[in-house]
């Protein structure tokens, strides 16, 4: 019974009390051709005038939203009872704005903290934060909430920003033939792993996915150093994928899960030209960058109550699924997953007990 437990509390989330009283009221939603031409920062003002980032697909009746572009240019948009928005929701920024990261402090923390969002009216606008390690350059974990929505927009960017954490040179690490002289230097030019400079083998893996949020601005601000380490393609297009898109589809619209996606480890394959073969540490670059072993995704509830843990191998080249890591008591997943080592060997933990090393 104590092994299902955190996934039962996670099945009875889709359904919370008083949902169904909230859908029955009118709501203007936002189109999905707003959503992808839209270049502006979606914002809501209070009463107290208390600035927040918009995070939903849909407006009650009377809710203003705020269509930044820049300091002077903020178009309001107000949701009218016959469910349309008036004005139109104005789409149109010559400079889109663009979400930054910052360094905070964090005790929780063992290395360096970065928030990312938008700085406006002298307040930082969170999107998502990072722990992330500057000596070996590797991301620990990220924190952000995912909330309900009726679709996924098209990401409107691909562009990767180092926001002075890394440097141009340092980003060369991550591209498809740097990872194959690497992989060349550490096992030999005849190593198993990666045949050639062709094929990509190890790519960006977000932690915080773009995915997970709603406006054009939130998911290029996704695609940060500060939010991606070197994950097997296969694995992250694979079973990795599949776990994001599950928790989406969990969600009620307007409500929202707090999600740890973090990075333990670093792993090993064998160097095959010693008898017997050597054990080497795979990084990307000199002793930075590590490829993490494990992957993992911790959920909680909107009161921040644990609901379940997903963890994940990042190897495609081990030859069984493995034991669970001490930090792990595994437990029954709620998905069933192709669990095959290209899309990514996958357990389930239990949350209440669950402690990866930070």
């Amino acid at each position: 019974m104590l092994r299902k437990f955190g996934f039962l509390l996670l099945i009875l989330a889709i359904n919370p009390g008083g949902w169904t009283g909230v859908r029955a009221q009118r709501r203007c939603m936002i189109a999905r051709n707003v959503v992808q031409n839209a270049r502006r920062i979606f914002l809501l003002r209070n009463a107290q005038n208390q600035w927040s980032l918009k995070r939903t697909d849909s407006s009650a009746v009377g809710e203003v939203l705020r269509l930044y572009c820049n300091a002077t240019t903020i178009t309001p948009s107000t949701c009218q009872p016959n469910g349309a928005f008036r004005p139109p929701i104005a789409t149109a920024c010559p400079r889109p704005p663009f979400p930054s990261a910052i360094p905070i402090v964090d005790r929780r923390c063992r290395g360096t903290a970065y928030q990312v969002g938008h700085r406006l009216f002298g307040a930082m606008h969170e999107l998502y934060r990072s722990c992330y390690d500057r000596r070996q350059m590797r991301v620990m974990y990220v924190d952000h909430r995912v909330f309900g929505k009726s679709f996924i927009p098209q990401r409107p960017c691909v562009a990767w920003s180092a926001d002075g954490v890394i440097t141009p040179g340092q980003e060369r690490a991550f591209l498809r033939g740097n990872i194959y002289a690497t992989f060349q230097n550490l096992f030999g030019v005849r190593n198993r792993y990666i045949s050639n400079n062709q094929v990509t083998v190890i790519n960006r893996g977000h932690l915080a996915a773009a995915g997970d949020f709603f406006f054009g601005d939130q998911m290029c601000g996704t695609f940060k150093y500060v939010n991606a380490v070197p994950q097997f393609a296969s694995i992250n297009d694979g079973n990795w994928e599949a776990i994001e898109r599950w928790i989406r589809s969990r969600l009620p619209v307007n409500s929202f899960y707090n999600v740890r996606t973090g990075a333990v480890g670093v792993l090993r394959l064998a160097d095959e030209r010693s008898n017997p073969p050597r054990m080497r540490d795979v990084f990307l670059g000199n002793r930075r960058f590590p490829v993490p072993l494990w992957m993992y995704k911790s959920i909680r509830n909107a009161q921040n109550q644990p609901l379940g843990v997903f963890l994940t191998l990042n190897n495609i080249y081990a030859r069984a699924m493995p034991a669970p890591p001490a930090f792990c008591r595994r437990v029954n997943c709620p998905l069933q997953l192709n669990n095959v080592v290209s899309r990514g060997f996958t357990m389930c933990c239990n949350p209440a007990t669950f402690n990866p090393p930070h």
